[in-house]
């Protein structure tokens, strides 16, 4: 069973390569009259040519990239996949008109459908801040696969999740074990990965692949410094530390307000540990 959990790298040339009617487009339109995307390619082992209405957008797309976010002119679009140097006039693996909505902010992602057919989904990406010391966690379903169960170091944190839905979570930062099982229970689907979830991150973790041929696995968008300022600062008072339990009082510390995260790993110093 193969399976792994890839960090999607930002491929700004790929981003570059949108036509010049698209970018002008943009360039041209409102704020207000522009979406903006995210590429995601999710369909294992195709080297891809992506059109975007009729035109060569994303020329030798590698399975399991994902572009950085791209400025488009908000309406119906028509996207083509075909193998990577399959001429224009040949029949595409997939097209599917996509509608981006004035001010979207998100993903499209390339996976194989329910069914095992290719097929394109849109997600709204939340980066929005997150608390010190913690991390969003988003889980796709983005596989040829029933239910899913996802869990987090052994816990049901994704008691149920169908294919093209997600699931948001704010964790603790710090490394973690990701399993994936039938809703249903059962033994896993897949190899549980270890992952480390950053301070300050949100990552978009895509199950794709395929159930049936044992193709399952993870692959991910972190997205960065989303950390918001720490809930209290805790600057000393010059005195002698005493207990060594305590803070300590020469050092800056971040302490969320809930007690559930450990100092913001940016300050690098020693602190008391807070528990879940």
């Amino acid at each position: 069973m193969t399976t792994r959990l890839a960090r999607f790298i930002g491929v700004g040339a790929l981003a570059l390569a949108v036509t010049a009617t698209a970018a002008t487009a943009s360039a041209q339109a409102p704020t207000e009259q522009v979406g903006t995307v995210r590429v995601v390619h999710g369909l294992r082992g195709l080297v891809a040519d992506v059109y975007l209405d009729g035109n060569l957008a994303l020329p030798t797309f590698q399975p399991e990239r994902a572009t950085d976010p791209i400025a488009i002119p908000a309406g119906d679009h028509v996207v083509e996949i075909r193998a990577a140097g399959a001429a224009a006039t040949e029949t595409p693996l997939l097209t599917q008109t996509v509608t981006v909505p004035a001010g979207f902010a998100g993903s499209l992602i390339a996976h194989l459908g329910a069914d095992g057919a290719p097929t394109l989904t849109a997600y709204a990406d939340d980066v929005s801040a997150v608390p010190a010391g913690q991390a969003r966690v988003v889980v796709r379903h983005a596989a040829a696969a029933g239910d899913v169960a996802v869990q987090l170091n052994g816990q049901p944190t994704v008691p149920a999740l169908s294919p093209g839905a997600e699931s948001a979570s704010i964790v603790a930062a710090g490394p973690y074990q990701v399993a994936v099982t039938p809703a249903a229970g059962g033994a896993p689907l897949a190899t549980p990965q270890d992952v480390a979830f950053a301070e300050g991150t949100a990552t978009f973790m895509y199950l794709i692949g395929s159930q049936a041929d044992g193709t399952l696995g993870w692959a991910a968008v972190e997205v960065k410094d989303l950390q918001t300022a720490p809930a209290m600062i805790q600057t000393g008072d010059g005195s002698t530390l005493t207990d060594e339990s305590g803070p300590n009082p020469y050092a800056i510390g971040a302490v969320i307000a809930t007690l559930v995260a450990a100092l913001a790993a940016t300050f690098a110093v020693r602190s008391r540990r807070t528990g879940l």
